[in-house]
């Protein structure tokens, strides 16, 4: 889905005279998602210079989303309600305080040293009613990354509907993801031990 989004954004961009078919494309396949995956929603936001997929997750504060999921992720280092690294998990007070006054928006940062330092946000959607996850393409699609497993938790939480099949609808709207030379250099370089020796 997000590979997907990524290219309708890239044909956004490129103002294709056709966008409007894969638009309506999307739009049905994010619709079956959402049918699929009862505690995740997608949600297509178009904007003048960009086309966005947006991530909700089931939950009504995001004091819930932490204390319900987020918490529960290895590696929580601190959290803040403006910022990032207010209080840090070590001072218990402090770090309860603060996710005392979180009230829509959330700051966590975390540590692993699969992942190294990683941060995530997340805020309150009025119109919604649910916590939207701000994610970063590339961190979301690492699998040990907070982003990736915060959204596998919301999505397989609940029984979902293994009739719906995503990837293959998904696959005739025909965008693939190819790295450019530098993209393939710089993922080759973060997996490949050999090279900073």
């Amino acid at each position: 889905m997000l590979r997907v989004g990524d290219g309708i954004n890239r044909y956004y961009a490129e103002s294709q005279s056709d966008l409007d078919t894969y638009l309506k494309k999307f739009n049905s396949l994010i619709n079956l998602f959402n049918k699929k995956y009862k505690n995740l929603k997608l949600r297509l936001e178009r904007k003048t210079t960009e086309i966005n997929l947006k991530i909700f997750l089931n939950e009504k504060s995001v004091r819930g989303c932490f204390e319900n999921a987020a918490s529960k992720i290895l590696g929580v280092q601190s959290i803040g309600k403006s910022k990032f690294g207010t209080a840090s998990v070590s001072n218990a007070e402090d770090f309860s305080n603060e996710l005392e006054k979180a009230k829509n928006k959330l700051y966590i940062t975390y540590y692993t040293p699969q992942t190294g330092t990683t941060n995530l946000f997340l805020q309150y959607d009025k119109k919604e009613k649910k916590v939207e996850l701000i994610y970063d393409i590339k961190e979301i699609e690492n699998e040990p990354s907070p982003e990736f497993q915060l959204t596998a938790h919301y999505a397989l939480n609940q029984p979902h509907n293994k009739k719906i099949n995503i990837h293959d609808e998904g696959a005739t709207l025909g965008f693939s993801f190819l790295l450019s030379h530098v993209e393939k250099a710089e993922y080759f370089r973060k997996f490949d031990l050999h090279v900073d020796e």
